[in-house]
C-alpha cells in the first residue's frame, strides 16, 4: 500500500477507490448472505433427503425383515453404496437384532453398532444421522439407521466460495473500467478550475477567458462562481494596470530631470563639489537609475499585461545591440570588483529582431547577473547556431534552484519574499515576452552556487547568398 494516505490522493484516484470498494463489498455482502442462507438451510435439506432415503430403504426392506430373510436385507443395505455421502447403516428386525450393515470406506462412520433408539434426527457439524421405523401395517419390524456425511454441503459451499471470488474479481475489474471513465465527467471540470487557478496563481493566468459551464450540478455551480470571482478578479486586473500606467508615465519624466540634474552637478556644471557632495551625489544617481528602470519596467509590464505591445523587425547587428546595453553596465560591473569577458564581437551577426526592445531584454538580464554575482566574472558572447543569433550571459553568482527557475519568468515572484537580490523582478518577466514577441526565446540553466547562463535566441537574417547567419 502507498504511503500516500486516501486523503492525499488525487480526485480521480478517490473515485476510483470509492467505486470499487463499495462495489466489492456489496457484492461480498450478497455473496455472505447467500453462504448463511446456505450454511442455516442445507442441513434441513439433507435431513428430508436422508429421511427420504431410510424410507426407500424401509420399504425395500419390509419383506425381508417380516420373513426373516436377512440375506435380501444385506442386498437392500449393499445398494447404498451407489451414493458416495452415505458413511453407514445398520437394519435391526422387530426384536432390535442387527440383521444387516453396510459401512463405506471413507472416514467418519460408526464403528460398530449403534443400538437402537426412538425415531429421529441427529445433526452435527461433520454428519447426519436418523433412526427410521421400519412398520409392516401398524406393526413395527424393524429399525433403520442410517448415517450421512456433510459431503455435499461442504462441496456446495466450496463452489459458492470459488464462484463469489471470480465474481468479487470480475466485478473489481468492471468497476474498475468502469469509473475511469466516469470519473472524467466529475473530476474534468474540477481539474479546469485547478488549472485555471494554478496560472491565476503564477501569474500567467488569462483573465479574459471563462470556464464552460455544461453542467447544472454542484460542479457547474463552482465552475459559475469562478467565472464570477476571474471576472471580478478581471476588472480589479484592469483597475491595477491602469492605475501602474498612469502613475508610471507621470513618475517616468520627473525621475528622468531629476537623474539629468544630478548628473549635471557631478560633471560640474553647478560649480565645485565636495568630496562628500560627491559621493552624496553618485549614490542619488545610483538609486536615480534604479528608480528610473523600476518605472520603465512597470509601464512595460502594463503595457504587455494590456496587450498593446508592438514591435518593429528590422535587421539588427548583434554587435550593435551589446555594445548599446553595456554602456549602463561596464562601469557597474567593474566597480563591483567583477571581471567582464566578450566573446564572439570580432564576427558580424545580423538578426531580424526590434533593436530597442532586444537591447532592454539584454539589458535586463546583464542587471540580474550583476544584482546575483559578488565575486567572478560576467562574460558576453556572441554567436550563431542553427540559423539563429545567439547571445548568451554567464556569470559565476549564487545560482538558482529548480523552484526558482520554475517561476523565474513569471511575475508572482515581483512583489513576494523572492524579490530581491536573488529574484529577477519584472525585468526577466518583460525580457521573455519581448523575446517571444520577436519569434525569438530566452533560455537559462542555473545551479545553486555555479553561476547562470542566460541565452537570448533571435531569429537570424539571411546572408548575401541567401543562407542563413
Amino acid at each position: 500500500m502507498s504511503p500516500v494516505g486516501l486523503k492525499d490522493m488525487s480526485l480521480k484516484r478517490k473515485i476510483v477507490i470509492i467505486a470499487m470498494v463499495s462495489t466489492s463489498l456489496s457484492l461480498l455482502a450478497a455473496c455472505l448472505v447467500l453462504v448463511l442462507n446456505e450454511w442455516i438451510t442445507f442441513p434441513k435439506v439433507m435431513e428430508r433427503n436422508l429421511s427420504g432415503l431410510a424410507r426407500i430403504v424401509g420399504d425395500n426392506s419390509t419383506a425381508a425383515l417380516s420373513f426373516n430373510d436377512d440375506k435380501t436385507a444385506r442386498e437392500v443395505l449393499a445398494t447404498l453404496g451407489s451414493n458416495p455421502h452415505i458413511l453407514s447403516a445398520y437394519l435391526y428386525d422387530g426384536k432390535n437384532r442387527l440383521v444387516a450393515q453396510y459401512r463405506s470406506e471413507g472416514e467418519g462412520a460408526v464403528v460398530g453398532p449403534p443400538g437402537v433408539r426412538p425415531s429421529g434426527v441427529w445433526v452435527t457439524p461433520d454428519k447426519v444421522a436418523l433412526y427410521h421405523d421400519i412398520r409392516s401395517g401398524q406393526e413395527r419390524v424393524g429399525t433403520l439407521y442410517l448415517e450421512s456425511d456433510m459431503g455435499e454441503m461442504k462441496a456446495r459451499l466450496h463452489g459458492y466460495t470459488l464462484v463469489m471470488l471470480l465474481a468479487l474479481a470480475f466485478s473489481v475489474l468492471v468497476s474498475l473500467v468502469v469509473a475511469s471513465q466516469l470519473q472524467r465527467r466529475v473530476t474534468e471540470p474540477l481539474m479546469q478550475v485547478v488549472e485555471k487557478l494554478k496560472d491565476i496563481a503564477s501569474g500567467e493566468g488569462d483573465l479574459s477567458k471563462r470556464l464552460q459551464v455544461t453542467a447544472k450540478d454542484e460542479i457547474g455551480e463552482v465552475a459559475e462562481a469562478f467565472n464570477t470571482y476571474v471576472e471580478k478578479l478581471q476588472s480589479v486586473d484592469e483597475m491595477k494596470l491602469g492605475l501602474i500606467s498612469v502613475v508610471s508615465h507621470q513618475l517616468k519624466t520627473p525621475v528622468a530631470e531629476i537623474n539629468g540634474y544630478i548628473e549635471n552637478m557631478l560633471e560640474g556644471l553647478t560649480g565645485e563639489l565636495t568630496p562628500k557632495q560627491e559621493r552624496y551625489l553618485k549614490d542619488m544617481r545610483d538609486i536615480g537609475r534604479d528608480n528610473y528602470k523600476l518605472i520603465s519596467d512597470l509601464l512595460s509590464a502594463s503595457k504587455i499585461e494590456r496587450g498593446v505591445v508592438t514591435v518593429d523587425l528590422k535587421p539588427v547587428s548583434l554587435k550593435q545591440v551589446a555594445d548599446q546595453s553595456l554602456r549602463d553596465y561596464e562601469e557597474s560591473i567593474k566597480g563591483k570588483g567583477l571581471a567582464f569577458y566578450r566573446e564572439g564581437f570580432d564576427r558580424e551577426v545580423t538578426v531580424l529582431a526590434d533593436r530597442d526592445k532586444t537591447v532592454e531584454t539584454l539589458r535586463n538580464v546583464l542587471n540580474n547577473a550583476l544584482k546575483c554575482t559578488d565575486k567572478g566574472s560576467i562574460t558576453l558572447a556572441l554567436g550563431t547556431e542553427g540559423g539563429l543569433g545567439t547571445i548568451e550571459v554567464r556569470d559565476t553568482g549564487i545560482g538558482m534552484g529548480e523552484e526558482t527557475l520554475s517561476r523565474l519568468f513569471t511575475k508572482s515572484r515581483v512583489l513576494g519574499k523572492e524579490a530581491g537580490r536573488a529574484g529577477a523582478g519584472l525585468g526577466l518577466y518583460i525580457a521573455k515576452h519581448f523575446m517571444k514577441l520577436q519569434g525569438g526565446d530566452i533560455q537559462v540553466s542555473s545551479r545553486k552556487g555555479a553561476g547562470s547562463t542566460f541565452t537570448l535566441i533571435i531569429p537570424a537574417v539571411a546572408g548575401p547568398e541567401g543562407a542563413r547567419l
